[in-house]
C-alpha cells in the first residue's frame, strides 16, 4: 500500500488525479491523506469525487472514504478495462481533469474506449478544452498515443453542462520524447468565443491580443466563434506552433472583467513564454511527466518555467515507478527535466 501525503507540495487534486491514474495502469493500491489540506474547501469535492468514480470503474477498485470532504481515500483497483463510459460531476467542476485522470490507463487497456463527460469545459484552474485538443494531445500523439477530442456543447462556470467525448485507442507503448529546442516559429492561431453574449466580445478581445502581438513583430489567425453552451461566458486561446513543439494560452472572462482585458491576459502570458525562448511552457510541463515516465527510454525538455505542480507531480510519480528524474534550475525560473526509465 503506496503511502502519500496529499498536503504535500502544491497540495491540490493534482496529487489525487496523478495517484488514481497511476494506480490504474500499473495496478498498485494507495492511501492517500490529508486530501487537499492546503485549499480553502479542503478533502474532496464534487469534481475529485468523479474523478475516483471514474478511475473506480474503469478499473474495477474497491474503494475507501469516497464521499464529499473526505480528507482520506484508500484506492485498490484490479485492471483498466476500456469499454464505453460516460460521467457527469454535475457542477461546472473539469472536465478536462476527468479526463486526464483516466486516460492514461485506458491508453493500455486492451480495448478502445469512448468517454462522454458532462460538467466544466472552459472553467478556472484548469486545462480548457482546446488546450486538450490542439496542445497536450498534440504532444502525446507524438509519443504513440492515439486520442481524438470532440465538444457538443461548451461549459462556463457556474452552470456547467458543457459535454466532450474521447475516443481512445490502446497504445502498445509509448515513445521517449526529447523537447530541448524548440525551433522557429511557424504560426499562431487561435479563438475568441462567446456563449450567449454579444458577438463584439469576442471581437474586442481578439483586438486586443492582435494589438499586442503586432506590436511585437508577430500576427495571429484569430477565429471567431459563437459557442453553443446553456450558461454564458468567454474564452480566449493562441496555440503558437514552432517547428518542433506546441504551446497553448488561454484566458476567461467574468462578470466585470473587460473584453480588451481577457485577450491581454493570455496575449501577454504568451510573450512570456515566448521570449523565454523554451520549447515547453509550464502547464504542459507537469501534464507530460507521467507519460514520460513510463516511456520506453530517456525522456527530456526544457520548460518555461519550473512550477510547484511539476515538482509535486514528479514526487507522486516516484513514489509508483522507480525512474530517476532530474531537475535541473530553481522554481519560477527556466529549467531543464530529464526522465530515465
Amino acid at each position: 500500500m503506496i503511502e502519500i501525503d496529499g498536503s504535500f507540495g502544491e497540495g491540490g487534486g493534482q496529487v489525487l488525479r496523478t495517484a488514481l491514474s497511476l494506480s490504474c495502469h500499473l495496478k498498485k493500491p494507495f492511501r492517500i491523506f490529508n486530501i487537499r489540506a492546503q485549499r480553502k474547501k479542503p478533502g474532496l469535492q464534487p469534481q475529485h469525487l468523479t474523478c475516483v468514480r471514474a478511475a473506480q470503474l474503469i478499473a474495477g477498485a474497491e474503494v475507501k472514504g469516497d464521499s464529499i470532504g473526505s480528507s482520506e481515500l484508500i484506492f485498490n483497483p484490479d485492471k483498466a478495462y476500456g469499454g464505453h463510459y460516460r460521467f457527469d460531476i454535475g457542477t461546472a467542476g473539469s472536465t478536462s481533469l476527468v479526463l486526464q485522470t483516466i486516460l492514461l490507463p485506458l491508453c493500455f487497456a486492451e480495448e478502445p474506449s469512448g468517454i462522454t463527460i458532462t460538467g466544466g469545459t472552459h472553467v478556472p484552474w484548469s486545462p480548457p478544452f482546446h488546450y486538450l485538443k490542439d496542445v497536450f494531445l498534440q504532444v502525446l500523439k507524438t509519443m504513440g498515443i492515439d486520442v481524438s477530442l470532440s465538444i457538443e456543447r461548451w461549459g462556463f462556470y457556474p452552470k456547467g453542462g458543457g459535454i466532450i467525448s474521447a475516443s481512445i485507442k490502446p497504445a502498445s507503448a509509448i515513445k521517449p520524447i526529447s523537447l530541448e529546442k524548440r525551433g522557429e516559429i511557424k504560426a499562431i492561431k487561435g479563438l475568441s468565443a462567446t456563449g450567449n453574449l454579444p458577438s463584439s466580445i469576442a471581437e474586442r478581445q481578439r483586438a486586443s491580443a492582435s494589438e499586442i502581438l503586432e506590436a511585437h513583430g508577430l500576427r495571429a489567425d484569430i477565429e471567431l466563434l459563437d459557442a453553443p453552451c446553456i450558461g454564458q461566458g468567454t474564452f480566449f486561446f493562441i496555440v503558437s506552433e514552432f517547428e518542433n513543439s506546441t504551446a497553448g494560452f488561454s484566458a476567461l472572462g467574468q462578470r466585470g472583467k473587460k473584453a480588451e482585458d481577457v485577450g491581454r491576459e493570455a496575449a501577454e502570458e504568451f510573450l512570456e513564454f515566448f521570449n523565454s525562448g523554451a520549447p515547453v511552457e509550464k502547464r504542459l510541463a507537469d501534464q507530460i511527466v507521467p507519460y514520460m515516465a513510463l516511456s520506453e527510454g530517456t525522456s527530456s525538455f526544457i520548460t518555461s518555467r519550473i512550477t510547484m505542480h511539476l515538482l509535486t507531480n514528479i514526487w507522486v510519480i516516484e513514489k509508483f515507478l522507480d525512474v530517476k528524474v532530474e531537475v535541473s534550475g530553481k522554481e519560477g525560473e527556466i529549467g531543464k527535466v530529464v526522465i530515465r526509465v
